[in-house]
């Protein structure tokens, strides 16, 4: 059903709080080009027990505020999968984040052991036997009217199984014992701040070699910062700014000089004006006294074969303990906790699960010892296991 005027939305709405739901399936369709910064939101899926219906949020005229307060409701569960998108985009027009939430992704990779972050149709077809087709309409434009059968059916399939997967997903945690640091990961990710993009933190989005002069560094973060400040104030794209390519290039050439990058920066930009290039100017300068104050330096203090053998033994537990290696910590983020920068593996469940183990490690109080085993499949496999240091 696609709900496009305010009365539609009202009664199917005030019918779905009067059934009072203990859980309700959501997705979101939205669009993010090549042109603006926030998402632009299309579509609000929402499914529970047999009934779904699909709302037309790019209807002029429609009242929204129905579904937010469906959204707010602390007694209705919102299922999603991967929600972090699904929040921005309903954070866009909302200015508030949907809670509780379910994300079935974060509940599998919990439960099941996956190379990387698992995919709502590989979910769906793992614990449900469903094949989607999530080609047909994957790459849609979701801003042209009318919508096509082929794009309805693709918006209202996915919530449709993403509520019968909730109530097995729950079981699963529930199995597995992991209930608890799921909930505190739910907790975590509806934490706004997770959603506001400070511009101090845009350079964690540029790729370049860690391993160079920290004044090289400082000019990622200032220009990263300068191009992030503008993307929010203009809605534009960030590459419209100035391509990420040029910032990881300033690397390449040497570029730490204010002046040399301003030069740059007028060479690789269009239609910025003469205020925005003396506001780079004054966010330089604020980098540089932070800098000059602190060893604001991320060049390491540990030997590199410790983040080798860490990275290896984390590997190991995880798959030796059913839970996706980067739910715990990304090979970014374990460097991070070296290193110092980030505590983020030195907090709750995650502290548990490995951090503590590290922790003890990094102080010397404790050593891994490693050794090869053979399964029941003749496969070779790595455990470990943390001994006290015996000191003489």
């Amino acid at each position: 059903m696609l709900i496009n005027t305010t009365s539609e939305l009202e009664d199917i709405c005030e019918g779905l709080i009067a059934k009072k739901p203990k859980f309700i399936a959501v997705d979101t369709e939205f669009i993010r080009n090549n042109l603006i910064y926030y998402p632009k939101l299309s579509l609000i899926q929402i499914s529970y027990g047999e009934k779904s219906f699909i709302v037309d949020a790019l209807v002029p005229e429609i009242d929204l505020s129905f579904i937010k307060k469906i959204m707010l409701n602390q007694g209705i569960t919102k299922v999603f999968h991967s929600c972090r998108q699904d929040i921005e985009s309903l954070l866009t027009v909302f200015k508030c984040i949907p809670t509780p939430i379910f994300d079935t992704q974060v509940a599998a990779m919990f439960c099941h052991y996956y190379h990387d972050f698992i995919g709502y149709s590989k979910v769906v077809e793992q614990y449900q036997g469903i094949a989607l087709d999530k080609i047909k309409a994957k790459n849609s434009d979701w801003l042209r009217r009318p919508l096509s059968e082929d794009q309805l059916d693709y918006a209202v399939n996915d919530v449709v199984h993403l509520y019968d997967l909730y109530q097995i997903l729950c079981n699963k945690l529930e199995e597995n014992n992991r209930m608890g640091w799921f909930q505190e990961e739910m907790e975590s990710i509806v934490d706004i701040n997770k959603y506001l993009h400070s511009p101090k933190d845009a350079w964690k989005r540029i790729k370049f070699n860690y391993e160079v002069n920290p004044r090289l560094i400082l000019t990622v973060k200032a220009v990263s910062e300068w191009q992030e400040t503008l993307a929010q104030r203009y809605n534009m794209n960030r590459n419209k700014i100035i391509n990420n390519a040029v910032i990881a290039d300033f690397i390449e050439k040497n570029v730490e000089h204010v002046d040399e990058i301003l030069d740059d920066l007028k060479r690789n930009t269009k239609n910025i004006k003469d205020a925005d290039l003396l506001e780079f100017v004054n966010i330089f300068n604020e980098n540089e006294r932070n800098w000059m104050q602190q060893n604001n330096t991320l060049s390491s203090n540990y030997d590199k074969s410790v983040l080798d053998i860490l990275s290896i033994i984390l590997d190991s537990k995880c798959k030796e303990s059913n839970i996706s290696r980067k739910l715990v910590s990304s090979k970014d983020e374990l460097t991070g906790s070296i290193s110092g920068q980030t505590d983020k593996l030195f907090k709750g469940w995650r502290y548990d699960f490995f951090g503590r183990s590290v922790e003890s490690f990094l102080n010397t109080s404790s050593k891994f010892e490693i050794s090869a085993v053979k399964s029941a499949n003749n496969i070779t496999k790595i455990q470990s296991n943390l001994v006290e240091n015996n000191c003489c």
